[in-house]
């Protein structure tokens, strides 16, 4: 029996109609997070770039912006992340930095960070973390997270690597920036994000990490471990090359020590460096300007 061809037009358009309804549930309507064994994810397309920025200041050599996105709530508390973005005006096509400061650290305590970076002709978002400074919300400790994360939620260490993926996105869409060239950096607890989240996503160009270093967990077969691995930038570093790793620590640092650093730098693969310096404590000093901004021009450089 011969089908006619009105039939098979209906089915030919049914099966597109298919495939498309498909592809779009699983790349623009499917939750991004993903986990598996010990290691997060999160798939490139994370949700519209949608964001609000609004001049807040300008100077000779770059205009400073608040910005503002949403980004994925911790169980139903919605999460605005604030920001400042430095503008360079020396370039009409930037290479931009997402910085994250340290445990506490707020955006407008680094604006020093971003001013510097911009006079190198760099545009950088630096961020209010969750938890922290107008950004506000949940931010769990690591035993009150882990028992989010057995119970099946998503937890807020794995949220705040999302926030930094979300940071990259919503560079990626501002006019002025090449989103070919956007790295992540950050110091401490923002350094580990900034390796997880350039691990995670390969169109990241590279990643800077300062007065940061990895957990060093052991697999212990605690029911917890898993866990623990999954926010350990141990476990992820080696996916950053063939980008730059590039650490920046002090002899002195007083809180993560030099060793810790190195511990995690032998655990990376070409192309990497690490500077070290002797007169910080811990986090960002203005001795480190120098190596910065050599950091950059390596990530940035790199092709």
């Amino acid at each position: 029996m011969k089908i006619k061809k009105s039939t098979t037009k209906i089915i030919i358009i049914l099966t597109i109609l298919a495939i498309a309804s498909f592809f779009i549930y699983n790349y623009y309507f499917k939750d991004p997070y993903q986990f598996s064994g010990n290691t997060l994810n999160y798939a490139k397309y994370r949700g519209p770039a949608k964001y609000s920025m609004v001049l807040r200041e300008e100077n000779t050599s770059y205009n400073v912006y608040n910005i503002t996105f949403e980004s994925k709530p911790f169980i139903n508390e919605k999460t605005i992340i604030y920001g400042l973005l430095f503008m360079p005006k020396s370039k009409d096509n930037a290479p931009a930095l997402a910085f994250f400061p340290g445990g506490g650290g707020t955006k407008e305590s680094r604006e020093y960070i971003g001013e510097f970076i911009a006079n190198q002709g760099y545009a950088v978002l630096i961020m209010d973390q969750r938890g922290i400074g107008q950004t506000g919300g949940t931010y769990l400790g690591l035993t009150q997270d882990y028992q989010a994360f057995a119970k099946g939620i998503e937890p807020t260490q794995f949220l705040s690597v999302f926030d930094a993926l979300k940071s990259f996105d919503i560079l990626r869409n501002i006019k002025g920036i090449d989103k070919n060239k956007i790295a992540v950096s950050g110091e401490s607890m923002g350094g580990r994000y900034a390796m997880i989240a350039a691990a995670i996503d390969d169109r990241i160009k590279g990643a800077i990490s300062i007065s940061s270093s990895g957990f060093h967990t052991k697999d212990e077969n605690k029911t917890y471990t898993p866990y623990l691995i999954s926010i350990d930038p141990d476990h992820y570093v080696d996916k950053i090359s063939p980008r730059y790793l590039i650490m920046i620590h002090s002899t002195n640092d007083t809180l993560i020590a030099l060793a810790s650093a190195e511990e995690t730098f032998k655990l990376t693969k070409d192309p990497k460096k690490m500077y070290t310096i002797n007169s910080c404590s811990h986090g960002y000093c203005d001795q480190m300007q120098d190596d910065l901004k050599d950091a950059l021009k390596l990530v940035f450089e790199n092709e």
